[in-house]
């Protein structure tokens, strides 16, 4: 497994730094040993990405908080936004961290087929990640109009809702009292919009009522990039057996979330319940592997968003421990749900050059 790329499709990498001030160009045990924190204790950093083998990051573009969601008291203040343009502003930032990363060497950014396969190459001599840009909840994009303009900034993933946005109902953390509620007319005209540009579409986030209204304009390339069974974890944040078989039907992956109340639900109520990579993520891979085949099933950890190490499984210490998710599925599928799964979705869904 040294030699083997894994991918993990969805780290909030720029969030923590823009928003949260971490310094992710330090490992996570030297950002733990800054921040004496006793609770969301830092698991992800550049350098335990290279650590970990993992050669590819779906990492996430955002908006930061909107006022309405968290309140004014929300800390910290600068994480708020109150409007489209507050938004797109933290999104450009968090853009370009990324674009200083690659200039100081520490990162690859990935908009195409031939991007990816040289960096392949390259990752097996020097260890760098590449970074596939995803942005979580579309309200950064002001107008529909502007689309091509974040095409030509380098992101080519999109999810239009963590909580509600301009383009629809969606979950957040998610709710055992099922949200209601779907896209909204600007919504459909994103996602025709999103289509027609070769965008991925990532339904992590959004209402089962707007995932289905998507589908249903037959999206061409489809993915969650960090959900659950909600057959095992009953909110409306994780997928339902429908919409694992749609996403499997259309070539799309399943990415695996590490936190623990995803993993296990009585987690919540009682901290005291030991969470493992060998049982309860095991079930909600073989749930998934059940109805779609293991061809569909991959990583998004999702790790440090919103939670830390004493929140995920007991063998994740950091991001550099994601290849013993291996260990909690079948021998002859661990390559593809470590690495192969998301590989060849990418290579079918990236345009095969960059403008």
């Amino acid at each position: 497994m040294d030699d083997l790329p894994l991918v993990d499709a969805h780290l909030d990498l720029a969030e923590n730094v823009t928003l949260f001030g971490r310094d992710l160009t330090l490992s996570a045990a030297h950002i733990r040993a800054i921040e004496h924190r006793t609770t969301r204790q830092a698991t992800v950093s550049l350098p335990d990405l290279e650590r970990g083998g993992i050669a590819v990051v779906f990492a996430t573009v955002t908006a930061g908080f909107l006022a309405a969601d968290v309140g004014e008291a929300f800390e910290p203040r600068s994480a708020i936004y109150h409007t489209p343009e507050e938004a797109e502003a933290q999104a450009l930032t968090q853009i370009a961290l990324y674009e200083e990363w690659q200039k100081q060497g520490r990162v690859r950014l990935l908009t195409s087929v031939n991007d990816l396969n040289h960096h392949l190459e390259l990752w097996h001599h020097d260890r760098k990640p590449g970074l596939v840009l995803l942005m979580e909840g579309a309200d950064p994009i002001v107008h529909v109009r502007d689309l091509p303009k974040w095409w030509q900034r380098g992101l080519r993933m999109i999810g239009v809702t963590f909580g509600d946005t301009a383009y629809g109902s969606g979950v957040a953390g998610g709710s055992a009292t099922f949200k209601q509620g779907g896209l909204t007319l600007q919504g459909f005209a994103l996602l025709d919009a999103m289509a027609e540009l070769g965008f991925i579409w990532d339904l992590s986030h959004l209402t089962e009522e707007g995932i289905w209204q998507g589908l249903d304009r037959n999206f061409p390339r489809v993915c969650a990039s960090h959900a659950n069974a909600r057959a095992l974890t009953p909110t409306d944040r994780h997928v339902n057996d429908g919409v694992i078989r749609a996403i499997a039907e259309r070539n799309g992956v399943i990415g695996l979330v590490l936190y623990n109340g995803f993993l296990e639900p009585r987690w919540k109520q009682d901290k005291s319940l030991v969470v493992t990579l060998n049982e309860q993520l095991r079930r909600h891979a073989e749930h998934i592997a059940r109805l779609a085949g293991w061809n569909h099933v991959g990583i998004g950890s999702d790790l440090d968003g919103g939670f830390g190490r004493e929140e995920t499984p007991v063998e994740i210490d950091t991001v550099a421990d994601l290849w013993k998710v291996g260990s909690a599925v079948p021998a002859e599928a661990r390559e593809a749900v470590l690495s192969a799964n998301w590989l060849n979705f990418l290579r079918a869904a990236l345009p095969q050059t960059a403008p």
